[in-house]
């Protein structure tokens, strides 16, 4: 896993990247393989601002949280993207474990001409 940090005004302390990464390291076990995460720190309007950018695997999240304390940002921002692969993981499994389908010369079954013999 591949962690880039960048900060706009905004003090870029030891603290802060080492939780930035410890947090970082949950998201390792929703992916197999190499997955790529950029967070952007700014402050504005005396708020912290935490972007995260996910990659990896054909997938591709963004999140943003703001709040006034740069630690909450980052609890609020990796919540959000965990929901965002949970749901996508489930829409996966779903669509490839669908034991309702019903083929296909059943549903057309009961049309008039519609025979599915050829001759």
């Amino acid at each position: 896993m591949l962690v880039q940090l960048s900060f706009k005004h905004l003090e870029p302390t030891e603290s802060l990247k080492q939780y930035a990464h410890e947090k970082t390291g949950r998201l390792e076990r929703y992916f197999q393989g190499r997955i790529h995460v950029e967070w952007h720190f700014t402050t504005e309007r005396q708020n912290t601002i935490a972007r995260c950018h996910l990659r990896g695997n054909h997938m591709d999240y963004a999140v943003a949280a703001g709040t006034s304390d740069p630690y909450a940002s980052i609890d609020i921002a990796i919540e959000r993207i965990e929901r965002q692969i949970k749901k996508h993981k489930e829409i996966v499994k779903h669509r490839l474990h669908r034991h309702d389908r019903v083929p296909q010369e059943e549903l057309f079954a009961d049309w008039p001409g519609s025979s599915l013999e050829a001759g």
